[in-house]
């Protein structure tokens, strides 16, 4: 059982300010790359736990090597799966290689005004294409309940989970920008927010 204390603890909580969860059942069976807009501190730990809760598989995020530093940062890196951005790609392809999901914020931040910021890197779209892994779009309303301006999450906003159906693609690696507008095009659409 994936995170079985982590979840059983975890997940009941969260659910206290999830207002809405659409699209569980397009979750496959098998590895998948998780992607979503990022608007809120608490956005990679519930996916994480949404993915173990549903689907009892390990979603690894990546992570920074600039921040989260420390041993107690390490720690919880290590039980949840991190990745950090160093050979992520290697690491990225390892990881579904040994059955498990990645989970990645194409826009790299949280974002700064509610809006979806524009994705910089073609990490998702390498990722994609060299292991064919479906991609499953995630629309995430997060921001109000605790974004980068709020020193603490606002317990009377409700957070809406949307997710969509799995996107594949073939091709070469020269087409990686263009995969990642493509999803990212789904994930502010299931989001029902613009792009800055």
């Amino acid at each position: 059982m994936v995170y079985l204390f982590s979840k059983l603890i975890i997940w009941p909580i969260l659910r206290l300010f999830i207002k809405k969860i659409e699209g569980v059942e397009n979750l496959p069976n098998k590895q998948f790359i998780m992607v979503a807009n990022h608007g809120s501190y608490i956005d990679a730990l519930l996916l994480i736990i949404l993915v173990a809760w549903y689907k009892n598989k390990q979603l690894c995020f990546f992570a920074t090597k600039d921040r989260f530093m420390g041993p107690i940062w390490s720690i919880v890196f290590d039980h949840f799966g991190a990745i950090r951005v160093n050979g992520s790609i290697e690491k990225a392809r390892k990881a579904l290689r040994q059955g498990k999901c990645l989970g990645l914020f194409p826009e790299g931040q949280r974002t700064f005004t509610g809006k979806i910021q524009k994705a910089t890197h073609k990490g998702l779209g390498i990722i994609a294409l060299l292991s064919k892994a479906p991609i499953v779009p995630v629309g995430l309303n997060t921001y109000k309940f605790w974004n980068r301006k709020q020193l603490l999450p606002n317990l009377k906003t409700n957070i809406k989970i949307t997710i969509g159906k799995p996107m594949k693609f073939k091709g070469k690696t020269s087409q990686a920008k263009k995969v990642v507008k493509t999803v990212m095009k789904d994930v502010s659409r299931l989001a029902r927010i613009s792009n800055t």
